[in-house]
């Protein structure tokens, strides 16, 4: 019971001395245009790999990996952009909203490409 008390007491005291805000701007925060492009290239992404006949060897060529090779990012600056957008709810709207413009735009050239047969 002692230990993990202690255990408990160390933890919070761990977390409640850190000195960074959790909405503080990370210094090498992904831009608002980048994460667009990373957010609509990952729904597509998931969306084609749902979607179409599996290829083994989709997630390794067009997978996340691929994203940060592409981009320039890794695993812990996306997670540290994505948490500070989703405590800027404005920003992140923003960010999402045009997502999904993008991705009408699509629809729509795909729907008149089927009309269009």
């Amino acid at each position: 019971m002692t230990k993990n008390f202690i255990y408990l007491i160390s933890i919070f005291l761990f977390f409640s001395c850190n000195d960074f805000p959790l909405d503080q701007k990370p210094n090498n925060l992904i831009n608002e245009e980048t994460m667009e492009k990373i957010l609509f290239e990952a729904i597509m992404m998931d969306v084609m790999y749902t979607f179409s006949e599996k290829n083994p060897d989709f997630l390794d060529l067009f997978g996340i990996n691929y994203l940060y090779q592409k981009y320039g990012v890794d695993s812990i600056l996306l997670i540290q952009s994505d948490k500070y957008y989703s405590k800027n709810p404005r920003i992140y709207s923003k960010i999402y909203k045009k997502v999904l413009d993008k991705m009408k735009i699509q629809k729509d050239s795909i729907d008149r490409l089927l009309n269009s047969k």
